[in-house]
């Protein structure tokens, strides 16, 4: 098998899987914004605008001609002050396919989680105390500080201090200067 068929079904498979693959991405991003659209709902905060979002569909989705009847669409949630569901988001944006089984198969169950991208080759994650930073509100200056992560081994109990030691000076064993 030379490379050159390698690629020509590699590109095949690529054009018979672009169609859902779009529709898997467009559910990722908007139950992602349709999330941050309820948080702002919930906290009494402003929504998010929708000409991001349409602009990061356009980019890592498709670009389609639909996204004038998006803008409708979210424009009557704000004004009603509901959210949004990613399902009608998918819907508005492609009318022909809106009672496909394609959309009820895509659109069904929980997505799994997007992977965490490895830490480079070489570097250890510890679980050691990490530094935190604080600015004092009365000097501006960064207060550096650690936080307390201190554990006693199990069964073990922590040593007390040793008492102060005696001083052969009566006065100051009374505690006086």
């Amino acid at each position: 098998m030379s490379l050159k068929s390698i690629r020509n079904q590699i590109n095949a498979l690529r054009r018979k899987f672009a169609f859902p693959l779009a529709i898997l991405r467009l559910r990722r991003i908007s139950e992602e914004y349709c999330h941050h659209w309820h948080t702002a709902l919930t906290n009494n905060k402003p929504v998010p605008e929708p000409h991001p979002f349409i602009l990061k569909i356009a980019k890592e989705v498709l670009p389609l001609n639909t996204f004038m009847s998006l803008h409708h669409y979210l424009n009557r949630h704000r004004d009603q002050k509901t959210t949004p569901e990613p399902r009608a988001i998918a819907v508005t944006l492609f009318p022909n396919h809106a009672n496909s089984l394609l959309f009820t198969h895509l659109f069904a169950g929980e997505l799994t989680p997007r992977p965490q991208p490895a830490p480079p080759f070489g570097i250890i994650p510890c679980n050691r105390p990490q530094r935190t930073r604080a600015i004092d509100p009365h000097t501006r200056a960064i207060v550096r500080r650690l936080r307390a992560t201190y554990a006693t081994p199990a069964g073990k109990n922590p040593t007390p201090a040793p008492p102060p030691a005696a001083s052969n000076n009566p006065a100051i064993a009374a505690g006086q200067p």
